[in-house]
């Protein structure tokens, strides 16, 4: 299934890229969400990288997944697909487009699981609504951040 998320912040794209791309980050924009952690990272997010972490679902199962890095383009976007998990297919693509407003943040998603564990059924019935649950709160937590933390100098580029 493809899902596609976007939201636009009053803030320039260079400035959301840079943010973005320190997977330490994922935790802050996460910090609250249930049963999330955050596991390890490469501290960067170019081609090759791996980002891993754990969720926990029905409040007491942990499934561990792990991403490997697969595009990155400074400021326009960049991109991972799942290397561990309970995936056939997960592929997440992240997308800035500065407009007049700010700048469109676009997390364009590519999401099938395993047979297993109820392939289409299950992504379609129960992978949907916890995708739309936790992209929801992660805009919020996003527009948050850019009200309260993110500002040009506060953010340094990964080398």
């Amino acid at each position: 299934m493809r899902f596609c998320f976007e939201q636009t912040l009053p803030v320039s794209r260079d400035v959301l890229f840079r943010f973005h791309e320190d997977p330490a980050h994922l935790g802050l924009l996460l910090a609250e969400w249930p049963g999330f952690r955050l596991l390890r990272h490469a501290g960067h997010i170019q081609p090759g990288a791996e980002t891993w972490f754990e969720q926990q679902v029905g409040g007491f199962l942990p499934v561990v997944m792990g991403f490997r890095h697969m595009v990155y383009e400074p400021d326009c976007r960049f991109g991972e697909t799942l290397i561990h998990g309970p995936f056939d297919r997960f592929t997440h693509l992240h997308e800035f487009d500065e407009t007049t407003e700010g700048t469109v943040v676009r997390d364009i998603l590519e999401v099938q699981l395993s047979w297993q564990y109820g392939g289409r059924f299950a992504t379609q019935f129960l992978i949907a609504n916890a995708l739309n649950s936790a992209f929801d709160f992660r805009q919020r937590s996003l527009r948050e951040l850019v009200s309260n933390r993110i500002e040009p100098d506060s953010v340094s580029r990964t080398e």
